[in-house]
């Protein structure tokens, strides 16, 4: 057994500031470290200023590298607004994973008006139905390849909200409704139909909505959502750490419940949107 215990750093990222928490074994997170970043409007210019950022989280981490430091895994958690997350369809006959991230390079260009090859794709690849896809900006990723090289670490994950909450849940979500995701001021909504993924998109909201303004963008979203899904058979599922998650049990016709863990935020680091990113980490 190693005399060195284990250390998790959470690490989230939101477009204006990275907070660093450090999960010693068997113990609560506590703040290691945080950077305020200039905001930017678009998700590249945004990611390049936090990449450039990312070297000022030092703290107490900055010691030089050792085997404790290499016992230290890095997660990290970056807001949907930062990230590009999408459904992909593969075509009919589709063979192999080369076939699946041309389609979705192809769908990225399609809805993005941009070429994916400054983004790193991700997806749950599959040749039969429709997947998820995440694109990340390449500089932000090989930044945070960078920041745990530099202080010895392992870059274990990094992962956007969405994604992060989406695999803690797992059979919590529901096979015919909406899952959606609020962090700070991004929303993103995802529509399943028949246990299948049918839409995703991300939102990033002017202001915190109130219950009726989040009725109202969820009926514009139902709108937009594929006409074959059941609507009379939805369930909606809010996740995430926003204030202004909802509490109602019945939302535009449809059963509500909220799973939210604003109640882990401790101090003024954690209790920030990049806080609770780092903290949606600890579910992994």
């Amino acid at each position: 057994m190693s005399r060195f215990p284990l250390e998790r750093l959470l690490l989230g990222c939101s477009a204006a500031h990275a907070v660093l928490l450090v999960e010693p074994a068997s113990a609560m997170p506590v703040l290691a470290g945080q950077v305020l970043v200039a905001e930017e409007r678009l998700p590249t210019s945004a990611s390049a200023a936090l990449a450039a950022a990312l070297p000022g989280l030092t703290g107490r981490q900055s010691e030089t590298p050792g085997p404790a430091a290499r016992n230290r895994r890095l997660i990290v958690t970056v807001d949907d607004g930062l990230a590009r997350s999408f459904v992909v369809t593969p075509p009919r006959g589709t063979r192999g994973l080369r076939e699946l991230r041309a389609t979705a390079a192809a769908r990225f260009a399609t809805l993005y008006g941009a070429s994916a090859e400054d983004w790193l794709l991700v997806g749950d690849w599959h040749a039969r139905v429709p997947f998820i896809v995440s694109g990340l900006p390449r500089v932000l990723y090989q930044a945070l390849q960078q920041l745990a090289l530099t202080n010895g670490w392992r870059l274990d994950s990094v992962s956007p909200a969405f994604v992060r909450v989406w695999n803690g849940l797992g059979a919590s979500i529901p096979a015919n409704g909406w899952l959606l995701v609020g962090f700070g001021s991004t929303l993103t909504l995802l529509a399943t139909g028949d246990d299948r993924i049918a839409g995703l998109r991300s939102l990033r909201l002017p202001a915190a909505p109130d219950l009726a303004a989040l009725e109202t963008l969820l009926e514009q979203e139902i709108l937009r959502a594929p006409a074959q899904l059941e609507r009379g058979r939805q369930a909606l599922l809010w996740a995430g750490a926003a204030e202004w998650l909802p509490v109602a049990t019945s939302l535009a016709g449809m059963a509500s419940r909220t799973i939210a863990c604003r109640a882990l935020a401790s101090n003024a680091g954690e209790a920030s949107t990049a806080g609770q990113l780092a903290l949606a980490g600890r579910s992994r």
